[in-house]
Formats: structure tokens, sequence, C-alpha cells
């Protein structure tokens, strides 16, 4: 159990996974810091520090980590190493793809890409890795992943240990105008994945539709939107949290939450659609790949909203170690392939190289890779949702 008196120390001694989660404020801890003292000290929420800390442990409890046999899964000698995460859509052609590609180009390769009911594991085993040996060649990774936490990004990124120039200049317009080039050249994003509005024209509704994303706060759209997440309590929706915290503040999540009628898994969320029902929304807040899904007798009456400022939107992206094999940056450059690009647009994820994202928009918007690389992931995550919790219409 977790309460505000837990000590620190004691907890990373038990649970070191916990240090990833409390990585932001290890640096003023002693050995009589708890959740409280933390808590008054970084002007924090206790209760982010519990919720986030539960969730660690338990993940830690029902993915127990061997760490050597996970880094002997991760590093063969002989091998090209590469791990991560990738969308559930098109992760088998994807596996199926680079592991044709390296037997043509003769690569040993070993690859590990980790399907949502085995990522736990692996999250654990990046929560604890302390050097680049136990790492593979190349990294990959999606939305805001353990790629992303400030942990890893201290350790391994802004060390320069996955720092290697992009092994493609190419980049769509709209990609390159919303900065998704990290000039840093430690992330390198291959595929985009949206959110979008889609809007039940079943729901009556007679003011103006969002021309925005920050249309969205107006109190016209209180009870009317859908949120996509677990129904019970839950990262809020990470994507939008991280969105409205880089354009307006604490001040425009409350506002969101407060017009958010429900959260709902997407399969919920499109089975609802069209419905007129207590479970559906003027307007669902989704990823693109969901208007793949939706009902055919619900087609006619739903409609894809286009904004004006484009949609945000979350990469998938490799990192690749600074001194890269030849073999590693083979396998990079495939990535951007015509295959590749094949593979994912066919789900719903639009391809770097695309001239626009899969909406048909001409814009997007990404938070940016200097936002993320200073940001105190996994912490804000829950941070923002208590926030977002706080002003929820159903919490």
């Amino acid at each position: 159990m977790i309460d505000m008196h837990t000590n620190i120390e004691a907890l990373i001694l038990q649970t070191p996974e916990c240090e990833e989660f409390l990585y932001p404020f290890m640096k003023g801890i002693t050995s009589s810091s708890t959740l409280l003292s933390i808590s008054k000290e970084h002007n924090v929420s206790v209760e982010a520090l519990q919720y986030g800390l539960s969730r660690t442990i338990k993940r830690a409890e029902q993915n127990p980590l061997d760490y050597e046999q996970m880094r002997n899964r991760l590093i063969k000698p002989g091998h090209l190493n590469v791990a991560g995460f990738v969308n559930f859509l098109w992760q088998n052609e994807f596996i199926n793809a680079l592991e044709t590609k390296a037997a043509a180009l003769g690569i040993n390769l070993n690859l590990n890409i980790f399907p949502k009911h085995s990522k736990k594991t692996f999250q654990n085993y990046l929560a604890v890795c302390d050097s680049p040996n136990d790492l593979p060649e190349l990294l990959i990774g999606k939305g805001f992943s353990s790629l992303m936490s400030q942990r890893f990004v201290d350790k391994f990124v802004k060390s320069g240990n996955y720092a290697h120039p992009s092994v493609s200049s190419q980049m769509g317009n709209a990609f390159e105008r919303a900065n998704f080039r990290d000039v840093q050249q430690n992330y390198h994003p291959f595929g985009v994945e949206e959110m979008v509005m889609i809007r039940d024209k079943t729901i009556p509704f007679d003011k103006a539709m969002p021309q925005k994303w920050l249309d969205l706060l107006q109190p016209q759209y209180t009870n009317a939107i859908m949120q996509m997440g677990k129904s019970k309590r839950d990262h809020f929706g990470f994507n939008m949290m991280l969105y409205l915290h880089t354009k307006v503040g604490e001040q425009g999540i409350r506002q969101y939450a407060n017009n958010v009628k429900n959260k709902q898994h997407f399969s919920y969320i499109i089975k609802n659609m069209a419905r007129n029902n207590h479970d559906s929304a003027l307007i669902s807040i989704v990823h693109q790949f969901t208007e793949n899904f939706i009902r055919s007798d619900a087609k006619q009456k739903t409609e894809l909203l286009i904004t004006e400022d484009g949609n945000p939107s979350v990469c998938h992206f490799y990192l690749m170690k600074n001194n890269a094999s030849h073999q590693a940056i083979q396998m990079a450059q495939y990535f951007y392939s015509s295959d590749i690009k094949a593979i994912l647009e066919k789900c719903g994820t639009a391809h770097i190289t695309s001239d626009k994202p899969m909406s048909g928009s001409s814009k997007t918007q990404w938070v940016g890779w200097d936002t993320i690389k200073n940001s105190s992931l996994p912490f804000l995550k829950e941070e923002l949702s208590e926030v977002a919790f706080q002003h929820f219409a159903c919490h």
C-alpha cells in the first residue's frame, strides 16, 4: 500500500522500477523523504504521486523482470539487435517485412517488437537499465513511451548514446512545417498518427462545430465530448493533455475535462456512434485509425471534422546508436521505403514521406522534440491526469 507517509528510499529498494517515476525528484531524496515531503517540496499533487507509484508497483509485480534474461533476449552477439513497440494494427506485417528485408540483406536480425500483452516486462527493463551496452542498436517507439521518460532521455539521449544522424532527409511538407524533424538527431520519425474529431450527426446540436482544437474548451461543448481511454481512473488521454498543456496550460485542461461527457475504449466509442444513446456523444476524440472501424450503417451518420489548425499528432520513431553499424543503417533506411509506407497507411498511420496526414488535412500539429526531452515523463502523465480528473464532469 502506498500512502503519503511511504518512505521513498525503502520503496525504491523494494521496487527499483519506481525510480523511473520518481526520477524528477531524485536529486533531493534523503533517508527521510516521503511522498508528502516530495509533494510539499516540489509543489506537486500527492495523489498523482500515489496513483503513479501504485501503477508502477502493479506493473512490476504482475510482470516480474529477470534482468539478465531480458538482456540476453535483447542483446545477441553477432546480430543486429532491434527492439521496441509499434501500432498493433500493423505490427505483424511490419515484423514480417523487417525479417524478410534482413534475410535479403544477409543480416542476422534479432528483432523484439513487444505486443501489448508482453510490453510491460520490457518497460520494467527500461525503467532500471543503466548501461547503453544493455540496449539494442536500434530502438523503435510510439506515442509518449518509456523511450521518452526523463530518466531514459537523461541517461541515453542527452548523453549522446542515441544521436545518430537520420538516414533519410525525406519528410512530407505538412510534417516538415510542423517541425517533426529532431534537429538534435536523436528521435527519427517514420510514421505519424493523428487524433481526430468525429461528429455524430444523430445527436442534435444547434451551434457551430469546432473550427480549431481549442474551440473544444468553449462552454457550448459541455458534455459533448467522448474521450478515448479507459472508463475507470486512468491517464486522461495523454496525447490531448500534453497538447493542451503545451498550448494553454493547466487551465485549458480543466476547461476541456469539464466538457468531457465520458471516457471509453475506442471499440465502445465505435459501437455507440450514430445511436444517440446514453453512451454516445456529439464529438468523439479518437485516433485516426478508428475511422477504419466505423460500422457501415453509421458511416453516413458520422463526419470527420477537418480543423483550420490541423490535428495534434504523435510519432512512430526510431533511435539509433551513434556508433551504429552499416547493417543498422541499412535497416533504418528501410523504414522510409515504399514497403513500410504501404503497411502503415493501409492501417491509418501516415508515413513521414507522405505530403499530407491521413485525415486529408493540409496541416498537422506536433508538441515538439524539445518539449518531450525536457518533460518529466512518466510523472507528467499522472500530474496532468490529476488536473483533468478534478474537473471531469462524471468523476
